[in-house]
C-alpha cells in the first residue's frame, strides 16, 4: 500500500516528513482520532518507510526491499506490535515486561531497548492504548522518560482524555480526523470480502467517517438495529416498553463470546453517543457533521423536548451532555467485564430521565 492508498492524512504526512528532513523525530508519538480512520495503517506505512532500505528522506518506502516486505508481513525484527487481546479488558503487562519468572527479560519494553538489527532503528507500535491500565503505563513510564536511542514508540487511540496522563505529557499528539463518505466508500470498495446486503453508499453514508463503523454495520442485523435503536432515542423515551429487551436481544445476538457481547454494547454506547452530539448540535444551530438520517433523529428529539417537556435550548444542551457523560460510564463498565443483563435497563432509565431535563445524582 502506498501513501496515496491511505485517505485524509496528508497533513500528518507532511509533518512526519519535515521532522525526518529536519532530523527531529521524537522517540514518542501518541496518534488519536476515531476507530477505522486509518490510523494503524498510517502508522504501519510510517514505519516501513523508516526501515525502509531504499528510501528515507521523503519517507517513501520502496515496497519492495527485504525490510519493506517483512513489514507487511508483520515480521521486521526491528518492529514490535502490541494490541489488546479479544479477550482482555487491558493490555496484559506481560506484553511490555515479560511474563512474571521472566521480567523485563522479554515484551516491549525489553525488545525496543536492543540494538537494531537491521533496519538501524527500532519501532514498537501500541495498538489500543485506551486500554493501558496503570500498571501497563507505569512499565512504559522508563522506557518513555529514557528512550533508548534510535528507537520510535507509537501509541494509537481514541482521544487525549482517555490516556493516563504521563503517557501524554511524555508524548507528541498527532491527531486524525474523520474520513468523508465518499473516501469510506473508496475504501469498501476494495475491500472484495465485503459481503452486505446493504449498499456501499449507504453504509458510507451511516459510517460517521469511520471504515471499522461501516464494517460493523455491513452487518444487516446491525444495520436494521442502529435504525430502530434512534428512532426509540428519538422518541425521548428510550427506556419505554420492552426495547431494553431488544439491545438486550442484540447483545446476546454476537454469540457466546463475552467479549464479542461486550463490544456489541459498546457499539450501542457510540450509537448513542453520536445521536446525543446531534442533539447538542440541533439545539445549538452548529454543524454536527453527522449522518443526515441521524441528524433528522436528533432534531426531532429537540421538537419533543422542546414542546413536550418545555426545556430550553441550555437546559436541553446540559441534559445531553449529562446523557453522553453517563453513557461514557456505561462504556467503561462494560470494558471492565460489567454483565449487559445488568447495565442496560439502569443506563436506559438514566437517559430517559436526563433527555426528561432530570439531573442523574451520583452516588
Amino acid at each position: 500500500m502506498s501513501w496515496s492508498e491511505i485517505l485524509n492524512h496528508r497533513s500528518a504526512l507532511e509533518r512526519f516528513q519535515k521532522s525526518v528532513a529536519g532530523n527531529r523525530l521524537a522517540s514518542t508519538y501518541l496518534f488519536v482520532g476515531k476507530d477505522g480512520v486509518g490510523k494503524h495503517l498510517f502508522a504501519l506505512k510510517l514505519a516501513q518507510a523508516l526501515l525502509c532500505e531504499n528510501s528515507l528522506q521523503e519517507l517513501n518506502p520502496c515496497g519492495s526491499c527485504s525490510s519493506c516486505a517483512q513489514v507487511t508481513a508483520r515480521t521486521h525484527p526491528d518492529l514490535t506490535l502490541v494490541s489488546k487481546p479479544a479477550d482482555k479488558a487491558f493490555i496484559p503487562l506481560e506484553l511490555f515486561i515479560g511474563k512474571p519468572d521472566h521480567r523485563r527479560q522479554s515484551g516491549l519494553c525489553h525488545e525496543i531497548g536492543l540494538k537494531p538489527f537491521r533496519g538501524g532503528r527500532k519501532i514498537a507500535i501500541i495498538d489500543d492504548a485506551d486500554f493501558l491500565n496503570v500498571e501497563g503505563a507505569n512499565a512504559l513510564l522508563k522506557t518513555l522518560e529514557e528512550p533508548p536511542p534510535n528507537s520510535l514508540l507509537i501509541l494509537i487511540g481514541s482521544s487525549e482524555h482517555k490516556q493516563i496522563s504521563t503517557i501524554v505529557s511524555r508524548s507528541q499528539t498527532v491527531r486524525f480526523g474523520d474520513l468523508t463518505t465518499d473516501e469510506v466508500a473508496t475504501i469498501l470498495m476494495r475491500m472484495p470480502d465485503l459481503e452486505t446486503a446493504t449498499d456501499v453508499s449507504a453504509l458510507a453514508a451511516v459510517s460517521g467517517g469511520s471504515v471499522a463503523r461501516a464494517i460493523e454495520l455491513a452487518d444487516d442485523e446491525t444495520f436494521q438495529f442502529r435504525s430502530a435503536f434512534l428512532a426509540a432515542m428519538a422518541s425521548i423515551d428510550p427506556g419505554k416498553g420492552a426495547f431494553a429487551g431488544e439491545v438486550l436481544a442484540f447483545v446476546d445476538g454476537a454469540g457466546k463470546d463475552s467479549a464479542k457481547k461486550r463490544a456489541r454494547l459498546v457499539m450501542v454506547g457510540d450509537f448513542a453517543i453520536e445521536f446525543l452530539r446531534g442533539v447538542i448540535s440541533a439545539v445549538l444551530g452548529t454543524d454536527s457533521g453527522l449522518p443526515e438520517s441521524l441528524q433528522r433523529c436528533a432534531s426531532s428529539a429537540v421538537d419533543q423536548m422542546q414542546t413536550r417537556r418545555g426545556l430550553s435550548a441550555q437546559r436541553i444542551a446540559e441534559s445531553a451532555s449529562n446523557a453522553i457523560e453517563r453513557t461514557i460510564e456505561l462504556q467503561l463498565d462494560v470494558r471492565t467485564n460489567a454483565t449487559p443483563a445488568n447495565t442496560v435497563s439502569p443506563w436506559f432509565r438514566d437517559i430517559a430521565r436526563v433527555l426528561h431535563g432530570e439531573t442523574l445524582v451520583r452516588n
